[in-house]
């Protein structure tokens, strides 16, 4: 099924999917999402602004081998010092436990009586003497981290406040604040400002000063710092019960408490939903880059919402789900509309082998499903003629039909064509409007198909001129050959040829115009490309040069001036199949072919029946010569270059251009092995271990 071309059939999909995963993070995958909420809430309370409780101490009394009657007796002597020195607030947050059977010590019933208002848990015997109690609960979560309390709970059926809450709402200058009302909201907890520790001895001490703590706030306890904590914050900090309470009454007071309201929970459950309907309603219609950055937006705009919340609202978002359900969706699409240039490369590939088969409709229907470009529009062309020579004159029409209202009309330069140099003014129906180029067996003109108004290469060879009578007959049915053989093959990577015939004594070969620049250009060292850009390159040349060699193709003249580069869309094309032959496993030698020496293999100089591993070794060496600048074997003479390619080995390349890995070096050797036994089994293979190279290079 094209995915690609149903998006009714995705966004049904993608709905199913998005039910299944809320049914999945409210279900059976609830506790792998709070715990992944705790993560992000960590990381972002870590960070979050704090501020010690103002004017605030906290007095430890080490008392770990002391009876709970020596306890109390130091806490009555610390209270009374308290008070001589004015102290505004004492909070016992773990005082010493008294049985229900034992009369309480004389000193408590004055609590109620002394200058400072002393504040205990509710449940504690000191309750009913103090100024106010509250609860004191702080129960970790599951890991042993302390997020969240709550600011009232319910107590003997009445809601009773947190001890800190209690503290806060006892105070008479501290303004009414509608967020500590709801009884159903929780708190949670960041960090730790630390407050100032006294040791008991010190203040029981005849030096010290007690109207050093005037209107000051005192937490007493049995705690001393680390060793008796009592439970760890977001931020990793250990605390005791004193410094927790001194948190939390720091954030109630100056109106930085982090809340979890009601509202909260219920948008929670909404925003899944929500964005799982934007991801179903908006994504299938949207290609791969708008989707992973639609994705991307809404992720980053979700962690900002929760930031924003934590450090401007003092509200507790999760955001967990609702990333999850939006990223899940956008995978799904993602998967369903597939990889373009995947999808684009597969109906080119099929299209190109029905097209071979002679099966033109299926050939359509393929290349249809290919988004336009040039090797496309060269590749339908071809496809049109084939229709004509069917006999199917409707079907061409109705391929070239397609190509107008994808491609539209292609104007091409030049002036018209000219007469001088001996250039052609047409051949065939082809219109010459300049020469480009010599290729390997005759010149390259750039023409113009006046039928559809596109741009053509045309190699031309004066045959007639070269070859005499038996020669002629010989040369005729090789360059014919050479077109048939040329013409089977259809690869992004390869000139694709059109068409082919004889006028005016010239025999010629109309092939897809690419504008380009020959690889030759970039071989002197000072023009060297960046070995990352080279290697690519050359695995491009092998991906093409395999197809060739699956067609039964070689080429025979790899080389730098064979290759064509467009550096603005990294394209490459493989050009000049001028010396290719049809492989004919029928015959015992092949001959030595048209090319260039230095690029040739030990067998094609050997006059051996050649394989397209001779391809692979003149890619080497054409990658050799981009890389350094320099081919690896050279020699003043033919006879003494056919002994340096045949017998010795290439200097490596790291000697020659610092900064290539040894990889490359590797890949070099192989692919330059005199027996092609020993070189790459094939191009693909090739192609790998060149892209291998360009990654660690």
């Amino acid at each position: 099924m094209d995915t690609s071309q149903n998006p009714k059939k995705i966004r049904l999909s993608a709905l199913a999917f998005a039910c299944v995963l809320l049914l999945l993070v409210y279900g059976p995958l609830a506790g792998w999402f709070e715990t992944a909420d705790r993560f992000l809430y960590d990381r972002f309370a870590s960070h979050s602004p704090v501020a010690a409780l103002d004017d605030a101490y906290i007095i430890s009394i080490d008392a770990p081998r002391a009876t709970t009657a020596e306890q109390l007796e130091t806490y009555r002597r610390i209270i009374e010092v308290l008070e001589r020195g004015g102290v505004r607030r004492i909070i016992l947050t773990r005082p010493p436990e008294v049985a229900a059977t034992e009369p309480l010590p004389a000193w408590v019933p004055d609590l109620r009586n002394g200058q400072s208002r002393v504040y205990v848990p509710l449940r504690h015997r000191f309750a009913p003497y103090a100024a106010r109690a509250g609860v004191v609960d702080f129960t970790s979560d599951v890991d042993g981290v302390l997020r969240t309390t709550k600011l009232w709970q319910l107590s003997d059926g009445v809601m009773e406040p947190a001890l800190p809450l209690a503290v806060a709402l006892d105070g008479d200058d501290w303004p009414a604040n509608p967020r500590m009302a709801n009884s159903d909201d929780e708190v949670y907890l960041a960090r730790y400002a630390p407050v100032p520790r006294l040791d008991a001895n010190t203040v029981l001490g005849l030096s010290f000063n007690s109207r050093q703590l005037y209107d000051a706030t005192v937490f007493v306890d049995a705690e001393p710092e680390l060793v008796a904590a009592a439970a760890t914050l977001p931020s990793g900090q250990y605390v005791t019960s004193s410094e927790i309470a001194a948190a939390m009454l720091a954030d109630v007071e100056q109106q930085r408490t982090i809340l979890s309201p009601a509202w909260v929970e219920a948008m929670e459950w909404l925003l899944p939903m929500l964005l799982a309907i934007v991801a179903v309603l908006f994504l299938p219609d949207r290609n791969r880059a708008d989707i992973l950055l639609m994705t991307a937006g809404m992720i980053v705009l979700l962690l900002l919402a929760e930031a924003l919340a934590l450090y401007v609202v003092k509200v507790r978002l999760d955001v967990g789900r609702p990333i999850l359900i939006f990223t899940g969706v956008s995978a799904l699409c993602l998967w369903l509309i597939g990889n373009p240039r995947r999808v684009t490369s597969d109906a080119f590939k099929k299209g190109s082998d029905f097209l071979a088969a002679g099966r033109l409709e299926p050939a359509f229907a393929e290349f249809r499903r290919c988004p336009p470009s040039d090797t496309l529009a060269a590749v339908m062309y071809k496809l049109s003629l084939a229709f004509e020579e069917q006999a199917k004159p409707e079907r061409a029409e109705a391929v070239l039909q397609w190509m107008k209202q994808t491609h539209g009309p292609v104007k091409t330069t030049g002036d018209k064509a000219a007469k001088n140099d001996g250039m052609p003014q047409r051949l065939g129906r082809y219109v010459i409007e300049r020469r480009i180029g010599r290729g390997a067996m005759g010149a390259v003109y750039l023409g113009k198909d006046p039928r559809i108004n596109r741009p053509v290469a045309i190699k031309a060879i004066p045959i007639a001129k070269e070859f005499e009578d038996e020669e002629l007959k010989e040369a005729r049915i090789r360059f014919f050959r050479e077109a048939e053989s040329a013409g089977r093959l259809t690869h992004p990577n390869i000139i694709t040829v059109y068409d082919c015939g004889e006028d005016k004594g010239l025999a010629y070969i109309a092939m897809e115009y690419v504008p380009g620049i020959p690889l030759k250009d970039f071989t002197e060292p000072k023009r060297l490309l960046a070995p990352k850009r080279a290697l690519e390159l050359a695995a491009l040349t092998a991906e093409g040069l395999d197809y060739a060699h699956n067609q039964g193709v070689i080429h025979r003249d790899i080389k730098p001036a064979n290759l064509l580069y467009n550096p603005k869309e990294g394209a490459l094309k493989i050009t000049d199949f001028g010396v290719a032959r049809l492989t004919d496993n029928n015959r015992t030698k092949t001959g030595i072919v048209l090319g260039t020496p230095m690029y040739m293999s030990p067998e094609q100089l050997g006059a051996e029946n050649l394989t397209g591993l001779s391809d692979l070794f003149s890619l080497g060496v054409t990658l050799y010569e981009l890389l350094t600048g320099e081919v690896p074997f050279k020699a003043s003479n033919i006879a003494l270059l056919m002994t340096k390619i045949t017998t010795e080995d290439a200097a490596p390349v790291a000697n020659r251009r610092a900064g290539l890995p040894p990889s490359v070096d590797a890949v070099l050797a192989k692919a330059l092995a005199k027996r092609p036994e020993n070189r790459f089994s094939c191009g693909a293979e090739m192609a790998i271990a060149l892209r291998n190279c360009a990654r660690i290079s």
